[in-house]
């Protein structure tokens, strides 16, 4: 669906729907609706509620702590009544408060789930980097009055990259089964007084980004010098790492799902660094077992429902159906042949030493329980 294509306000469909949500989350105890504060998952779930007039529950693709904003949080929805897509947005838009918006509203397989399905998640995080404090943007970005060197920065962050053991940065709390993530990218860069760390992940332990933020930020303030992100890597102990960044200046800005579901494509925010001009999942996802699998499925989930209507042989979809199976076989041998956090055989993941059955910029670890608390599902 192109930016501005005018919605077709005649189609009324039930059944499973998603959304692109953008919310500041100054107000907000984080997205998860919780009973002694506002929640973003409240307000959308009131909102939509009214607009269909039964009540609706919403899953996103990624929980995100209070104070914590998002450009494109995506979630989804079953709902037993007919709707257009117009009155979804509109509708939506009019119930909810001026902080949360709903950008689109498009009808999705029923396979489709906003988190379980999603192969990546992206943050930026933003600093205004000044002697004086911010004023027209203090809810949105950190504010760092010491000159940031961004060259020592991304010197440091270019030992992120990969699929390592991320237990430096993780929150005392988290609660996700496995300490390793896989980093695709982090960059850091200068954009007059503003800097910004962009990264995407498989996934993210708890306060992982603002964890990284606030080490790079003190390696960029030339209180610590660049090895010592190796060292911190190495060592494996939050303790000896920087204070965790303020939430002020975290934005989720995209997530990644497979072609199939054809999702808005829209501009990455926040809105302070539009003039970069890219959009959504222009950027090529790493070839590793976790993404080959994801593609794999939803493909021969398409390929099943092709079948189903008469519109693919059912030796194609059969074949497909095979080649998800294989995919996922392999991912699965993959991460059963990562070894613990802590064991000897993992390695050397800050020196970018391959743990054992697999380099280290191999698949990622995405087999999130439901009690699992990180940036891209908390």
């Amino acid at each position: 669906m192109p930016f501005f294509t005018p919605l077709d306000d005649n189609e009324k469909r039930p059944g499973r729907i998603a959304l692109g949500v953008e919310y500041d989350g100054t107000r907000y105890c984080g997205w998860q609706r919780l009973s002694h504060a506002p929640s973003v998952q409240e307000a959308l779930e009131k909102a939509l509620s009214k607009v269909a007039s039964t009540p609706i529950n919403v899953h996103c693709s990624g929980r995100t702590d209070s104070g914590v904003h998002a450009v494109r949080q995506v979630v989804h929805f079953d709902t037993p009544v007919g709707r257009s897509r117009k009155a979804w947005r509109m509708g939506g838009n009019v119930n909810l408060p001026p902080d949360i918006g709903i950008h689109w509203a498009v009808p999705v397989p029923d396979d489709f789930h906003a988190r379980f399905s999603a192969i990546a998640r992206r943050y930026r995080y933003m600093i205004i980097n000044q002697p004086f404090r911010p004023v027209m943007e203090r809810n949105n970005v950190t504010w760092c009055r010491e000159p940031l060197n961004v060259a020592d920065m991304q010197a440091a962050a270019a030992h992120l990259v990969g699929e390592l053991d991320f237990s430096a940065f993780r929150a005392a709390g988290c609660q996700s089964r496995s300490p390793r993530r896989h980093v695709h990218f982090i960059e850091v860069s200068r954009h007059g007084h503003l800097v910004m760390i962009d990264i995407q992940a498989n996934a993210f332990l708890h306060h992982m980004v603002r964890n990284i933020a606030g080490t790079l930020m003190a390696i960029g303030r030339g209180e610590k010098p660049v090895e010592w992100i190796v060292e911190l890597m190495r060592g494996g102990d939050r303790t000896r790492s920087s204070a965790t960044a303020a939430a002020t200046g975290l934005h989720f800005v995209d997530v990644i799902y497979p072609p199939r579901y054809a999702l808005p494509k829209e501009p990455l925010g926040p809105g302070l660094v539009a003039h970069l001009g890219e959009w959504t999942g222009e950027r090529p996802l790493p070839d590793c077992p976790m993404v080959r699998s994801r593609m794999a499925r939803a493909e021969a989930e398409g390929a099943e429902e092709a079948r189903a209507a008469g519109k693919l042989s059912e030796q194609e979809a059969i074949r497909l159906a095979n080649v998800a199976r294989e995919a996922e076989r392999l991912s699965r041998e993959h991460e059963q042949a990562i070894p613990a956090a802590g064991d000897p055989a993992a390695g050397d993941p800050a020196a970018g030493v391959p743990a054992a059955g697999g380099p280290a910029a191999g698949a990622e670890d995405d087999t999130l329980t439901a009690a699992t608390q990180n940036e891209s599902s908390r």
